[in-house]
């Protein structure tokens, strides 16, 4: 292998870790935006993020139920 394909193999890893280092930075900043987010809404973290889905999960499922039922309770209660 001659001298300058070592140095072209060389510079192309440079570029590759420059790369990801870019990468990696980026990617470290969306994450801080997102927990930003979270912790708007009051969660620290992932695993309580998964829970409180779960929690507001449940409470849509019980708003479904109750509305889906006032509904046929007006429609007994009028003709439409």
């Amino acid at each position: 292998m001659e001298i300058n394909e070592i140095v072209n193999e060389l510079k192309q890893i440079k570029e590759d870790i420059d790369d990801a280092k870019q990468e990696k930075a980026e990617t470290e900043g969306r994450l801080t935006e997102q927990m930003k987010t979270l912790k708007s809404f009051g969660v620290s973290s992932i695993a309580e993020a998964q829970k409180k889905v779960t929690q507001l999960g449940r409470q849509i499922e019980k708003l479904e139920i109750t509305i889906a039922e006032d509904y046929e309770e007006l429609q007994g209660a009028y003709s439409w």
